[in-house]
């Protein structure tokens, strides 16, 4: 499957929490660096949740690769493979060597209000390649896979991606949204 690109919009986009993307869709968007008390330097991220596995296939997969720990009564683990690249700064000033490291709070999965989240499991080891605590150099793209834990019986659920900001004059961007369906 081709990878649609499709570029962040104001309003109803695809990617906001009104028209989540789908599947292989490919969000392009910014985020700021820095702090509020010097000029922030603004990176493009471009976000494709690539596959998702759930129920008995995630779990025999991650039993797989030997990672251990099963989940929590009455819900089940999600495998969501997804290619992340950050690259050049759109405008500010170069910081030589600014990485960008994931962190388990930049995924999340959330219900349909935006405001139920789903707490991610912690293992000792994430399912490989990980995403998660993976750095990324300026101008590198990966693919990687991050776990969830989801209700067994909820479908309406979203991966949201939250973008860092530097509270500044440019505004505070929320989340970029991917339908998990």
């Amino acid at each position: 499957m081709e990878a649609r690109i499709v570029p962040e919009k104001r309003g109803s986009a695809i990617g906001s929490q009104d028209r989540p993307a789908p599947l292989g869709t490919t969000v392009k968007t910014k985020i700021e660096r820095g702090d509020r008390y010097s000029a922030p330097e603004v990176y493009n991220l471009e976000i494709t949740l690539q596959e998702v596995v759930r129920g008995e296939e995630a779990w025999a997969r991650i039993e797989g690769q030997g990672v251990r720990g099963e989940a929590k009564a009455g819900f089940e683990y999600i495998l969501c493979r997804i290619q992340f690249g950050y690259f050049s700064r759109a405008r500010g000033f170069p910081r030589s060597g600014e990485a960008y490291m994931i962190l388990p709070e930049h995924f999340v999965a959330v219900a349909a209000d935006g405001k139920t989240e789903f707490e991610s499991p912690t293992l000792l080891r994430q399912p490989q390649p990980p995403l998660i605590g993976t750095s990324f150099s300026v101008n590198e793209s990966r693919e990687g896979w991050i776990l969830l834990q989801l209700p067994k019986d909820r479908t309406e659920i979203f991966l949201t991606f939250r973008r860092e900001y530097a509270e500044n004059q440019y505004g505070v961007w929320g989340s970029m949204w991917f339908q998990l369906q």
